[in-house]
């Protein structure tokens, strides 16, 4: 367990071809000759190696604990691009749990993230979580941390991406002197917060009643194959979901809205069944659910980031470095000259704030009016 003393936040970052390489510079950057108790590491696929977390664990000193997770892309202040971002948090009460893929169901993975709170005594506690990108229903995983955290310790974080290519996640973790690269993980650490969240994104249309469903799958809308009302309502084509990589495109951008007592949880329709005229996503969309489709308040959608991220220093007496996790489908959605304009807004915002981030297949958020896993979402937590 990292003990307490004074805090500090660092942020490095490398672009550096050679992972191993890339992790130490990252790492360096961040700690800048200081001691850390927790390193939190976002990683592209690219630099996704042993010889990189083993690089990164090493520079640090060897016996700090560690947790991180490959992304679709990282930013920080000196902007986004896809290498090494190392997070260094000293002064904190810190602890970590491992899960690896299929060890355990997505349940008892959030329960044993959890657990690591047994080991914090502090005034101010979260539970931070760095979930399965792939898994097919996260939202399982928050109720397992849920069940242990109850409604006064926040839960937040973000899903490890794959650029977008959907061929598996990948997390580093330490405990202390050991350095693993697990398939798939669910870690969690707790330590002081702000915590902010936003979107941009508001209803459009009547709303739809989600009359059968199971899981991240959405079998029927008023009553109908959820696929037909979901093309009709669209405009999209009849054979649309025949193509699964087409669908994909057109619908990663028509979210669905899921209500909730202070407005929309956004739900990504990922894939459709062609034959069972169903709708995948990667959360829980329940029976008898109230949704609707979504639309973008294109500023709003630009300004989530900064939005997100200034919620959360506000609720933190002396804000001392922030980590965000944002959609990575978020950059499909703003483009490429839209997501550079959200990087600036959220830097001009922050300033001189320190901050690290990466963009995550599916954002994690359980706090009172906030129900846990959402998506196309900006999640921030501020540390003071």
């Amino acid at each position: 367990m990292g003990a307490a003393g004074e805090r500090w936040f660092g942020v490095g970052r490398s672009l550096a071809a050679d992972p191993a390489e890339a992790g130490a510079q990252a790492c360096r950057e961040a700690l800048g000759g200081r001691r850390a108790g927790l390193l939190v590491v976002f990683a592209s696929l690219s630099h996704a190696t042993r010889g990189m977390a083993e690089a990164v664990h090493a520079e640090a000193g060897g016996d700090v604990l560690m947790i991180g997770c490959t992304t679709s892309g990282e930013f920080t202040t000196d902007g986004r691009g896809s290498g090494v971002v190392v997070n260094a948090l000293g002064g904190y009460a810190a602890s970590v749990r491992a899960v690896p893929h299929d060890s355990v169901d997505l349940y008892e993975a959030g329960v044993i993230a959890a657990s690591s709170l047994d080991d914090i005594d502090a005034e101010h506690r979260v539970v931070l979580l760095l979930g399965d990108g792939r898994s097919s229903d996260q939202q399982e995983m928050v109720r397992g941390a849920y069940s242990v955290a109850g409604a006064q310790v926040p839960l937040v974080g973000g899903c490890a991406g794959d650029d977008a290519t959907q061929t598996g996640t990948w997390a580093f973790f330490s405990s202390g002197t050991d350095v693993q690269v697990l398939p798939n993980a669910v870690l969690g650490a707790p330590e002081p917060f702000g915590i902010g969240a936003a979107h941009g994104w508001r209803r459009t249309g009547e709303p739809m009643v989600v009359s059968r469903s199971e899981s991240g799958t959405i079998h029927e809308l008023d009553g109908e194959p959820a696929l037909d009302v979901y093309l009709r309502r669209t405009g999209g084509a009849p054979g649309l979901a025949a193509d699964p990589a087409a669908f994909l495109r057109f619908a990663a951008v028509r979210p669905l809205g899921l209500a909730r007592r202070t407005g929309e949880d956004i739900r990504i329709v990922f894939a459709a069944d062609p034959v069972e005229r169903s709708l995948s996503g990667l959360a829980d969309t329940p029976e008898g659910a109230m949704v609707w489709l979504m639309e973008a308040d294109d500023d709003e959608v630009v300004d989530a980031t900064a939005t997100a991220a200034v919620a959360a220093v506000s609720a933190v007496s002396a804000p001392l470095g922030v980590l965000v996790f944002d959609c990575c489908v978020r950059p499909i959605a703003l483009g490429s000259d839209g997501i550079d304009l959200a990087v600036s807004r959220l830097r001009d915002a922050l300033k001189p704030i320190p901050y690290g981030g990466f963009y995550s297949n599916g954002e994690i958020v359980r706090k009172p009016q906030a129900k846990g896993m959402h998506h196309l979402t900006v999640v921030a937590l501020a540390v003071g």
